[in-house]
């Protein structure tokens, strides 16, 4: 999702609310029960609540945070607040059915209600389960939700006012209490109906609220409600049975590394869910939180991916790009990928702009053209779809597409006699956290490899136009090169508009994209590590080079990319760049799925308005799986692979990478005499082994054949680059390839 104004988000004002604790549970009807805000989603002594963790080979399963059932119930009341009201009984009751029940006793309005607050200890969706034993003087009970303790509304001016109205709430409604403007009405608390209700019995919440790791109870006036039970309908990824079974899965000797890259694959799950449960742009005054709106275009029998649990809850092309990769290297939904992707292609406009974002309220519609940046996405997505999926009939279905969108591109790069994309004439200037007219390092990087992306398509599938896309793509990279490079910074300019600053997207991009050559990709990305670094990761821009497009702050989208270009040129800073940042996020709420952006003082960007499980920015999942690992595929649906392991500071790492033909296992690890790697390939595939080598390196084996020795191959197709020892043309089957 696109923060809505750049002047909205520097204009944050950044608060937190911190809960008070205590160690244990007690009775109370007149103070508030507090308990410690982390709750770790594992039993004690797994990775998730244990730093100094020791991650053992095969031993994946501890780390997945998926629920093992749709039943989830909560690990612990976070608080129990009588404040004008009374609350009676163990607040413990409300974990588990039987036992008792804890008595909730109004006040004359919900600004004085006792509250009940429950933590699930992740973060989780679907639709919250009160089980009621009994209930007098005609009692209003309600819940609120919050992805974290800091925007938990639960004093009366927190969150611009949502305390006194909606206490233990963020905000999920679309406008209504965005930071800085005043909450005047309760739209986001959900009603829990006891009129008509068969007590004792169960009250299941109506409305769906996609993302939130507290639920809180409380009474709207008086009456009395005794509670027995609070559990969840966990409803995220409503296509996949086997929640926790991953097909796809990671390990290494990190325990951190591991946490984020199953954070990761829990994220984009979250996100998952059925294609009729999107939230429209924006809400009527004073309509209550709801997500119950048809995706255009969508099967409604099949799930479709959102951007955030919470919101926007939309689907949309820029956040498809971590996310695609992510779920087909983790839960394999592939139903989810398909129908998400045909939904916006189905969009398209009939001059071949494609829109960023489902089409579903008001607020999409009058922002139809604006994010020219999201058409590129539109073409990599694709592109990275056909890869994992090896599917000719879908590519050859949406090819039409394809062509227009890159027309389109290519039309307002026409409109430049110098070669490069500008998105004034067209007004599409918006991007994934701010807004740039001008000629710029990022998007024409971005279009650079659409263009080597349409290239490869279209050879596949014997087009004529393969060539004439590889020689614009050349022009384009050409350009970029010579308009936007600053060799006394080492670094590429924001734009021709802008030179005197240097964007983390922009580098990047001209990395990935293969435009930095020669000595640029290492210069650019020292620039980023000398100038936009800090302690919890790396800025969009330098704080010294304020300019008028693109404010400083956290952007995961760029961040991943950042950590790939590192990872790609054998920067091993990227993997610290994953520690810091993805870290930072995992230390705090809801401490198990990653955030939408994030203020330079390390909080969220929009507040209470923020979403705390977005799925852009779990790029580490794919990164750790293809680099580090070292899986990725080289011909479409993995027909042919490689596996070419980035170490870094690890000692071992292993994993499963699901792919049409069956799954490629593969484990690294450093050995006392060299290295060792263990690849597993499926059927009707074929691909490309790597060890890393050294100067003291003097031999490697295949299968315990020598191949290489020294310094000299031994067998045809086998190479080396002074790095890595490369065996190409490697059959299916199991092979162990070792350097010594």
């Amino acid at each position: 999702m696109v923060p809505p104004t750049t002047a909205a988000r520097r204009s944050l004002v950044r608060t937190a609310l911190k809960a008070t604790g205590t160690a244990a549970l007690a009775i109370t009807s007149t103070a508030a029960l507090a308990l410690p805000a982390a709750a770790a989603p594992h039993p004690a002594g797994g990775p998730w609540q244990n730093d100094s963790y020791t991650p053992r080979p095969g031993q994946w399963r501890p780390y997945v945070l998926a629920p093992q059932s749709r039943d989830v119930k909560p690990v612990k009341v976070f608080k129990a607040d009588p404040r004008q009201g009374e609350i009676d009984g163990s607040p413990a009751a409300a974990l588990a059915k039987g036992g008792g029940a804890v008595r909730l006793t109004g006040a004359a309005d919900r600004a004085g209600s006792p509250l009940l607050i429950v933590d699930f200890g992740k973060e989780v969706a679907g639709h919250l389960k009160v089980r009621v034993k009994g209930a007098s003087g005609d009692p209003k009970l309600r819940a609120c939700f919050s992805e974290s303790v800091r925007y938990m509304a639960l004093t009366p001016d927190a969150n611009d006012g949502q305390g006194k109205i909606a206490p233990g709430c963020d905000t999920a409604n679309i406008w209504n209490g965005f930071p800085g403007q005043p909450y005047t009405a309760d739209t986001d608390s959900h009603a829990l109906p006891l009129d008509g209700a068969s007590l004792p019995g169960t009250v299941r919440d109506k409305e769906l609220r996609g993302g939130f790791r507290y639920a809180t109870l409380f009474l709207d006036g008086p009456g009395t409600v005794d509670i027995d039970a609070v559990s969840l309908d966990f409803t995220a990824a409503p296509d996949q049975r086997d929640l926790d079974g991953y097909r796809g899965n990671f390990l290494s000797s990190d325990n951190l590394l591991n946490k984020v890259w199953y954070a990761g694959a829990y994220t984009v799950q979250v996100n998952t869910g059925a294609s009729g449960t999107a939230k429209k742009w924006p809400y009527e005054p004073g309509e209550g939180d709801h997500a119950d709106d048809p995706v255009p275009h969508a099967d409604p029998k099949t799930s479709v991916i959102f951007d955030g649990g919470k919101r926007d809850r939309i689907v949309w092309q820029g956040d498809l790009a971590v996310q695609v990769p992510v779920a087909y290297l983790s839960t394999y939904d592939r139903g989810a990928i398909d129908n998400s992707l045909s939904s916006l292609a189905a969009q398209q406009l009939p001059d071949g702009y494609m829109p960023a974002a489902s089409l579903v309220g008001q607020h999409n519609q009058n922002e139809l053209r604006t994010y020219g940046e999201y058409v590129t996405w539109f073409v990599s997505n694709m592109y990275d779809h056909w890869m994992y999926s090896g599917d000719r009939a879908y590519l050859d279905r949406w090819w039409p597409q394809l062509t227009k969108a890159t027309a389109w591109l290519e039309s307002v790069r026409a409109e430049d006699g110098a070669g490069l994309i500008g998105f004034a004439e067209s007004g599409s200037c918006g991007h994934y956290g701010y807004s740039n007219c001008g000629h710029e390092t990022y998007v024409n990087a971005l279009y650079a490899r659409n263009l080597d992306q349409m290239a490869a398509m279209a050879k596949a599938r014997g087009d004529a136009s393969a060539a004439t896309y590889a020689d614009r793509a050349a022009v384009v990279k050409k350009a970029v090169n010579e308009q936007l490079w600053d060799e006394k910074a080492g670094a590429y300019r924001l734009s021709r508009e802008i030179p005197g600053a240097y964007p983390q997207d922009g580098n990047v991009a001209a990395v990935l994209s293969g435009i930095a050559g020669g000595d640029r990709a290492g210069r650019a990305l020292a620039y980023l590590r000398a100038n936009n670094w800090t302690g919890i990761g790396s800025l969009t821009v330098s704080q010294s080079t304020p300019n008028a497009s693109i404010p400083p702050f956290y952007a995961p989208l760029p961040s991943g990319f950042e950590v790939d270009a590192r990872l790609e040129t054998g920067d091993a800073s990227g993997l610290e760049l994953i520690r810091k940042f993805w870290g930072h996020q995992l230390a705090q709420d809801p401490g198990s799925t990653f955030w939408e952006h994030m203020q330079p003082d390390g909080s969220p960007n929009l507040k209470q308005f923020s979403s705390l499980a977005h799925g852009w920015a779990a790029q580490p999942t794919t990164t750790l799986s293809t680099k580090v690992l070292g899986v990725r595929p080289t011909g479409p649906g993995y027909a042919s692979w490689a596996v070419v392991p980035f170490t870094g500071d690890l000692k071992w790492a292993e994993g499963t990478v699901p792919t049409p033909h069956g799954d490629i296992a593969a484990s690294w690890r450093r050995t006392g005499h060299g290295f060792q790697l263990k690849v597993t390939a499926p059927r009707g595939t074929s691909g490309r082994l790597a060890v890393p080598v050294s100067a003291s390196t003097r031999r490697v084996a295949l299968d315990g054949r020598t191949v290489w020795a020294g310094g000299e191959a031994t067998r045809p197709g086998v190479s080396s680059d002074g790095v890595y020892v490369y065996v190409d043309g490697a059959s299916a089957g199991r092979h162990t390839l070792t350097a010594h």
